[in-house]
């Protein structure tokens, strides 16, 4: 039995690894314009002036961050914008159609009997890249505009430019194989150009993976941008690095957030069992502070009673809520990382019966939330004294997790994670020390089970004839 068990894990461990959920890029073209949105972002094209228009981030409620004043990559010959006298398209396609592919559009230029090409290629995986590649005669010197957000946030480093929108947290940079930048994004260069542009926001594992050679000059950028990035950013960069690397190691990020959960609740146990033997040790108080209670019916006095007997019996009443005031920093961090991850998750390998885990909603999370329920009520059975103590965490836990039903599918899947955790921490305690808590049956009201040899059952048992 347990053989088949592990077998049937590793065909859904390996089934999860493989089965791939690419988000489609749709496009969309008229006479004049070509519009190419992916699962991150939507680019306006002029088919007729061969220039970018406009760029909205559809994946943080459609907000538009950039619209084209001169800087949508504008071919110029000798300080006059080019005019292109064709375009394609690949995939070739008319009117809407969908892809999985990256898009690209290809204009062609006529200047003095000489045949120039730019091609702009929106790439459809989660780093907000997009690529740009100049074609034109080794002795032509050409000037291409890059995008620019607030003109004194832009900066200029050789190949590399860089600017900022401070209101909405956006950043574009842009890297040249073949020339230089001015301080407002313009490139002057000789002959063939390829160059690389980012524009979203500033996370860095996604901008060193369109500029992983760039490190140190993006960095000192990035620097420069006052807000651009929390003062915590450099230690939430390490438990990034480490959701990625078990992404790395499994093949997908569901099974990447559950070992991540996994790891987090052992690493934090050791807070959990110093709160956990604080509460045992009020409970086991709890008879004597209630005779407190009675006795003392001045609260002043009722108090200075209870003080005494806290410092007899060696417990400190607020033991409990240091280990859980220390966690919850750690947590709020990592829930920040899962935050962070959204972009991936959007282009993650399917995950059992989750397309996508960057999406929220009822549909999506209710499987994880009903889990989440059910583990906290059941880790609640060792540490409750009567059912409705368990009944009043799962329905605490119930409705926290409705109102942020809407959040990530991989926010919950790691909170479900924890959450599952908690019961074999609490199941591991309870046998260290020696945890009686409440039956599933004394949790719905029923009569405790019969045992086989029980007196009770010997009683009402048939006599043989």
């Amino acid at each position: 039995m347990t053989k088949n068990v592990f077998v049937l894990l590793f065909l859904v461990f390996t089934l999860s690894a493989l089965a791939f959920a690419i988000p489609e890029v749709q496009v969309s073209l008229s006479a004049t314009t070509a519009t190419v949105t992916t699962k991150l972002y939507k680019y306006s094209v002029d088919l007729k002036e061969g220039v970018l228009q406009n760029e909205y981030s559809v994946f943080y409620e459609n907000v538009h961050s950039w619209e084209n004043t001169g800087d949508g990559l504008v071919l110029y010959y000798e300080g006059k914008p080019l005019i292109p006298s064709g375009w394609t398209i690949s995939p070739t396609g008319s009117g809407t159609f969908h892809t999985k592919s990256n898009v690209t559009l290809n204009f062609f230029y006529n200047v003095n009997g000489s045949r120039i090409e730019k091609s702009v290629t929106f790439v459809n995986n989660p780093d907000y890249e997009v690529t740009v590649s100049v074609k034109a005669p080794k002795d032509m010197t050409l000037s291409l505009t890059f995008p620019t957000l607030e003109s004194n946030f832009n900066r200029a480093s050789g190949d590399i430019f860089g600017s900022y929108y401070s209101q909405k947290g956006i950043v574009t940079f842009s890297s040249l194989s073949n020339g230089t930048f001015s301080n407002d994004g313009i490139a002057t260069f000789s002959g063939n150009l390829d160059a690389k542009i980012y524009m979203g926001p500033v996370k860095n594992t996604l901008i060193f993976s369109v500029f992983p050679q760039k490190y140190d000059v993006i960095s000192n950028l990035i620097g420069t941008y006052p807000g651009s990035e929390p003062w915590y950013s450099w230690f939430m960069y390490i438990f990034v690095a480490f959701l990625n690397w078990l992404y790395d190691l499994t093949g997908n990020y569901g099974w990447a957030i559950i070992l991540f959960g996994v790891i987090v609740r052992v690493v934090l146990y050791p807070l959990f069992h110093v709160q956990l033997k604080s509460m045992l040790k009020m409970r086991d108080l709890q008879p004597k502070i209630q005779e407190l209670q009675r006795k003392y019916k001045d609260p002043k006095k009722q108090q200075e009673e209870m003080m005494k007997l806290y410092k007899a019996e060696g417990v400190n009443p607020a033991g409990g809520c240091l280990p859980l005031l220390i966690q919850f920093p750690i947590l709020a961090l990592l829930y920040y990382v899962i935050f962070y991850s959204r972009e991936v998750f959007a282009y993650n390998p399917q995950f059992l019966i989750w397309n996508d885990l960057s999406v929220g909603g009822i549909k999506e999370n209710i499987v994880l939330l009903l889990l989440i329920v059910i583990f906290t009520l059941w880790s609640s059975l060792w540490t409750s004294t009567k059912p409705s103590q368990a009944w009043l965490s799962a329905g605490l836990s119930a409705v926290m997790e409705f109102i942020f039903i809407g959040f990530p599918v991989g926010l919950f899947l790691y909170y479900t994670t924890f959450s599952g955790m908690q019961v074999l921490t609490s199941y591991v305690a309870a046998k260290i020390y020696h945890m009686k808590g409440i039956t599933w049956r004394e949790l719905f009201g029923m009569n405790p089970k019969v045992q086989w040899g029980d007196k009770k059952w010997k009683k009402h048992s048939k006599p043989k004839v």
